[in-house]
Parts: C-alpha cells; sequence; structure tokens
C-alpha cells in the first residue's frame, strides 16, 4: 500500500514542487497552504507522514503538529524551516517530531529523509514478536532498497544494542558525516533529532571534525543533565583535494578506510566519550584518498578494546576486510558484520554491533553543453529562458549570479537578433550554453548582417537618459553582469557575442 503524506507549507511554490517529487517516488501525497485546513485533512483521512513548514500565518508547525498528535499519536512528522534553532528543536523533541530539516535543501535531501523516517516506522511494526533467525537475534539493514549505492548501514536491533545515529551532507565539494552511537537506555527518538540538529547548525560555521565535535560535546554537556557516553565518528571528505579529515571518540568506535589496492589504514581515535566534561580537548587527522576508497566504521566494543590492548591482532581484522565481498557497500557490510564475530569470543557474544561502509567517489568534473536554434522572428522566447533558467538552477548554487547570466543572455539575444537576418526579416540565432571547469560559457551568434563594433559607445552612467536609451545599453549591462565579454562581428560572418561567468556549481 502506498504511502500517505500530508504536506503543509505557505510557499505555494515549494508545496507543489514537493508533491510532485514526491508523488513521482510513489506516494499519495495531500497538500495544504495552513495548519487549520492541515487538521481537516487530519480528522478525514489515515496519513502515514506529516511534513509541515515551522512558520505559518494561521497555525505555526509545532502547533499543528502537537495537534495532530492528540487526533493520531502515531502519524510521523518531519519540520522544515529557515529558522532552525537548538531551543526550537527541543521544543520540537518534546511533542515528538520525527526529523528536524532546514532550508535550504536538495530534493534529494528530503526524500531519503522521508524514507528513512517511514521506513524505520514500518520496521518497528513488522519485526514486532519476531525472534526467529539468528538465534533469536533481529537482524536490520536500513532499507537496502532504498539506501544509496555509495552508502550502507548494517545493525543489530536486540533490545539491548546501543542506538545507531548517523547523518550525511553535501555542502559543495565538501562531503560531511556523523557517525556515532549512545547507550539503548537513553530515549533514542528524542535524541536523534537533537544531534542531527546541532549537527546541521554547526556545521554552518565550524568547517572542521574537531571544532564540530567540540561544539556537540559542549552543548550536551550544558544542556543534558544526565551523564552518559556518546560515541562519534565525524568526518569531512574533500572531495576535490582528496582529503579525509576526522574526529574520533568513544571506546567502541573503529574506523579504517580501505583504498582500491588493497590497502588498510587505520583511522586514529580516542578511547574518551563525549558528554562527560565540557572541556575536553579535541583533536583531529587527516589522511589522502583516491576515487574508489572505502570508509568502514565499526561500533563493538569489544574489538575496539581487543585491537587497542593487542588482543585482537591488526593483521586478522585486515584479512577480514580483504575477504569480505567488493561487490557493493551493502554486500561488504554485511560480510564484514558476519566475519568480525570470529576474531574474538567476547565479539561473537556482542548484541549491538554495527558495520557502515561508505564509498568515497570523486565525481569528475563534467562538462554540460546545450545549443538552441532560434528562428527569426523569434516566436517561444519566452520558453527559450525559461527552459534555460530551470537548467541553470540545478547547476548554479548561487541565485544571485544565476540571474546575472539570465539577464545578460536577455540583453544579448535582444541585441543579436536584430543583425540575425540580411536581405529579408528571416534569419536564425544560435545559442550554445555549457560549463567547463567552474564557468558558465554562453556564445550566441547569428550570420546576418552584423554590425561596425567600432562605432560602440558605452552609454554614461551617471546620465539617467542614457541608460534609458536601447543603444549600447545591452552591450554595457552584459559588461557589467559577466566576469568576461566579447563581441565579434563583420558583414560576412555575422555577430558573434561571447560571455563567461565563474559560479560555485551545485554536485548533482
Amino acid at each position: 500500500m502506498k504511502k500517505k503524506i500530508l504536506l503543509v507549507d505557505d510557499e505555494e511554490t515549494l508545496r507543489w514542487a514537493l508533491q510532485e517529487a514526491l508523488m513521482e517516488e510513489g506516494y499519495n501525497v495531500d497538500n495544504t497552504s495552513d495548519g487549520v485546513k492541515a487538521l481537516e485533512f487530519i480528522r478525514k483521512a489515515n496519513y502515514d507522514l506529516v511534513i509541515s513548514d515551522l512558520r505559518m500565518p494561521a497555525m505555526g508547525g509545532l502547533q499543528l503538529i502537537s495537534e495532530i498528535k492528540k487526533i493520531r499519536p502515531d502519524v510521523k512528522s518531519i519540520i522544515i524551516t529557515a529558522y532552525g534553532s537548538i531551543e526550537t528543536v527541543i521544543e520540537a523533541m518534546h511533542i515528538g517530531v520525527s526529523d528536524f530539516l532546514t532550508k535550504p535543501f536538495k530534493i534529494e535531501h528530503i526524500k531519503s529523509v522521508i524514507h528513512r523516517v517511514l521506513y524505520d516506522s514500518s520496521i518497528s511494526k513488522n519485526n514486532a514478536g519476531d525472534g526467529r533467525g539468528s538465534g533469536g537475534l533481529k537482524i536490520k539493514y536500513n532499507n537496502p532498497c532504498r539506501q544509496p549505492r555509495t552508502c550502507f548501514l548494517a545493525k543489530d536491533t536486540a533490545g539491548n544494542a546501543n542506538h545507531i545515529l548517523y547523518d550525511f551532507l553535501e555542502l559543495g565539494k565538501l562531503n560531511v558525516l556523523l557517525f556515532g552511537s549512545v547507550s539503548y537506555e537513553v530515549n533514542t527518538n528524542n535524541f536523534d533529532v537533537m544531534m542531527k540538529t546541532i549537527f546541521r547548525n554547526v556545521i554552518k560555521k565550524d568547517k572542521s571534525p574537531a571544532s564540530l565535535l567540540k561544539e556537540i560535546n559542549l552543548y550536551l554537556c550544558k544542556n543534558i543533565l544526565q551523564r552518559f557516553p556518546v560515541a562519534l565518528f565525524c568526518a569531512f571528505l574533500d572531495i576535490q583535494r582528496q582529503i579525509l579529515s576526522y574526529a574520533t571518540y568513544g571506546e567502541e568506535l573503529t574506523g579504517i578506510l580501505c583504498l582500491p589496492t588493497k590497502e588498510v589504514k587505520m583511522l586514529g581515535s580516542a578511547p574518551f566519550s563525549l558528554n562527560l566534561f565540557p572541556g575536553m580537548m579535541i583533536v583531529e587527522s587527516s589522511v589522502p584518498f583516491v576515487s574508489g576508497s572505502k570508509l568502514i566504521l565499526i561500533c563493538s566494543g569489544p574489538l575496539s578494546n581487543g585491537l587497542r590492548n593487542e588482543i585482537i591482532a591488526l593483521d586478522r581484522l585486515r584479512d577480514v576486510i580483504f575477504d569480505a565481498s567488493t561487490a557493493g557497500c551493502e554486500d561488504m557490510a554485511k560480510d564484514i558484520k558476519l566475519q568480525i564475530r570470529e576474531l574474538d569470543k567476547q565479539v561473537a557474544e556482542e548484541k549491538g554491533i554495527a558495520v557502515m561502509v561508505s564509498s568515497l567517489e570523486c565525481k569528475a568534473d563534467t562538462a554540460w553543453e546545450e545549443v538552441i536554434s532560434l528562428p527569426i522572428p523569434i516566436h517561444n522566447y519566452g520558453k527559450m529562458i525559461e527552459h534555460f533558467d530551470r537548467k541553470l538552477s540545478s547547476i548554479v548554487e548561487d541565485n544571485f549570479k544565476r540571474y546575472q547570466i539570465v539577464a545578460s543572455i536577455n540583453e544579448a539575444v535582444l541585441n543579436v537578433a536584430s543583425f540575425a537576418y540580411k536581405t529579408d526579416e528571416v534569419g536564425e540565432v544560435l545559442l550554445k550554453f555549457s560549463k567547463l571547469g567552474d564557468e558558465v560559457i554562453i556564445e550566441i551568434c547569428d550570420q546576418g548582417c552584423g554590425f561596425d563594433i567600432q562605432n560602440y559607445r558605452e552609454p554614461d552612467v551617471t546620465v539617467y537618459k542614457e541608460l534609458t536609451k536601447k543603444s549600447g545599453r545591452g552591450i554595457f549591462l552584459m559588461k557589467n553582469l559577466m566576469d568576461r565579454m566579447m563581441i565579434q562581428s563583420s558583414k560576412e560572418m555575422g555577430t558573434a557575442v561571447h560571455m563567461a561567468k565563474r559560479v560555485t556549481c551545485n554536485e548533482n
């Protein structure tokens, strides 16, 4: 049966974009613009998940979720906001919010969050009372059909297994991973939401694993009355420089970097847990990697202690990793999880082992190119601009620079169109858009009558009347909006406008 989702947001564009994206994923989706109407939907139908904006005119997101819980306590919920704060998260935790997302976000990211929230719900129901397999030990692999091929977590779900938390963010060419564990005695639902929100808030200002873990530790010590050990591994993966920076705190965590050459590098860790002392020193290390390397994270106290005290030989762990399937992250994580139980009796008896395998892929900076032919006179010019703007929005991270590029194209096309024909009012304009490295390059050309570029005179920007003239204004604007601009024109060859803008590109 299809999962049923209710979207609540007063921002119409975002609401409809999310609905379309989620319907493509196979969900049944309803949407509304305010909290009062949302309660009417809740009373009439059973929803698996409610996704709500935090701030809305009639009723805020937290108040809405609180009211929904009174009607349907089992409904999962996600809050989306541009105003994320730790205080808001604490309040959200108390009313049972499942996850918390801060704008701006990628559609693909919220899809993965929705899959995780809904899947965790179905697992808790489907596994109730199921003690079959592996000697009564329940094994759960987190949604193998939905997890990205580049990462997989295999973990035990025994009643006394530590809770595993993890999060992943893409920040341009920097990927950030958080992985860790906390005692099963802690209220894990609330703690999970809190940890992820602290992680995503702190990462806006702290761009290193050590400073991030230091801020998390300080917040936990100041705001959590109960002192319980928290083990965390934080990694910053610089895709461009191919450097992995990391910090590990917690006696049960083991980090390993496995290179495509079968070389294994142990990632150093500190046996001290977080949430014990606010002023503890946090240090980080770094190691180079190549595309195709695997980051392996194992949560097992007996394994970590055995390696630290040389009870378990490091070569034996290397053999386990070499023997594990390398067909993909899923198979590798499962194989390692099963085989490490054979390393030591205490490891074999442990009921809370978790293994995460992540593939470190360095995407090539792929070029993008598109050519559009426009017959003169132009009848579908508006659609062409809309098409290019949509294409550009998926590539260029900075909206302001995107608007500058679109405005320059507009001026260039209007100018070139005036010279795109020779003897009659029929001609053609070719638009070539490409991304080379960190630049978007635009070439707009025709084979028309051309014009004398030597006669061009820039308008006087100090005189308003000069800027209102059509003559010369377009070239002036293009020069000021783009980083580079060149015009070639002759009666024999026609006119060609070349423009370039350096941008920060989205990592898709």
